[in-house]
């Protein structure tokens, strides 16, 4: 007991700073292990507190086939069906305002730069006349402008690569060489990668709202924990896939892949810019 006086003493200082932390540092893992060694579990508890819960999400990925190639068969025709959303219900002007910062958005993250003022009034009329932020965001790295970025000199940064990988394997369940995802121009490789996962979200429209919905949320969940800082919204950064699922239940579907390619976008923009 001579060892576990002397802990007591030296930690006496740092006690309430061990109290007031949510997440367990290094130090007072190390000593709760010392403490348990010394006078156990219970006596490491009294000291330092109850260790932190694991932030576990609270939902589990869907299944995600290894194929799921945009579909041109019928059952691309068979989208399933979501009621009316509150964006849906708001008058012209407010979703006018909406898809005015998407559309600023979008030019910002593909293309670095701000839209001109025809660009915002034709794009603006394109969603009004029935079309969709995908078919936009298709149009802007589909046409030359896109194209001639494509064909720079600019490989991706090994941060970025290791996101590729990672992301992946995790989201498209598919695994790549670091050697072949090299090879790629910067501006493909973010098109390649964003365009397959809105094919996944279009396979989940089909089949099941409710794994878009998941999907969705561990995926922005993933991305505001490890790469929050590259995203400007505070929304964008919330860490709860709770909150990102009751989010996408909430809004259109064009929404939630919207938003989608905005975060794809930033954090490979942003990883780009950090050294290897």
């Amino acid at each position: 007991m001579k060892k576990l006086i002397i802990v007591i003493g030296l930690l006496s200082s740092m006690i309430s700073f061990a109290h007031a932390s949510s997440v367990e540092p290094s130090w007072k893992i190390k000593l709760r292990g010392l403490i348990t060694s010394v006078a156990g579990e219970e006596w490491g508890n009294k000291i330092l507190g109850e260790p932190p819960a694991l932030n576990l999400s609270e939902f589990v990925l869907p299944e995600i086939p290894k194929q799921f190639k945009k579909s041109t068969d019928i059952g691309s025709y068979s989208k399933k069906t979501k009621a009316p959303t509150e964006f849906d219900k708001l008058p012209l002007d407010k979703k006018r305002q909406f898809d005015y910062k998407f559309i600023e958005e979008l030019f910002q993250v593909t293309r670095k730069t701000e839209a001109k003022d025809e660009d915002l009034v034709n794009w603006l009329n394109t969603l009004e006349q029935g079309g969709s932020r995908e078919g936009i965001y298709q149009a802007l790295v589909l046409d030359e402008v896109y194209n001639g970025m494509e064909s720079m000199e600019e490989r991706p940064t090994k941060k970025l690569l290791d996101f590729c990988l990672q992301y992946s394997q995790k989201f498209h369940n598919q695994t790549f060489k670091p050697e072949s995802l090299n090879q790629l121009n910067l501006y493909s490789l973010k098109r390649i990668f964003t365009e397959k996962g809105l094919d996944l979200l279009e396979y989940y429209e089909v089949k099941d709202l409710d794994s878009l919905y998941r999907w969705y949320a561990i995926l922005s969940e993933d991305m505001a924990k490890n790469d929050g800082p590259l995203m400007q919204s505070q929304i964008r950064k919330n860490q709860s896939a709770k909150y990102h699922y009751e989010w996408a239940k909430s809004m259109p579907i064009q929404h939630i892949k919207s938003e989608y390619v905005i975060k794809m976008h930033s954090i490979m923009n942003g990883l780009q810019l950090i050294s290897q």
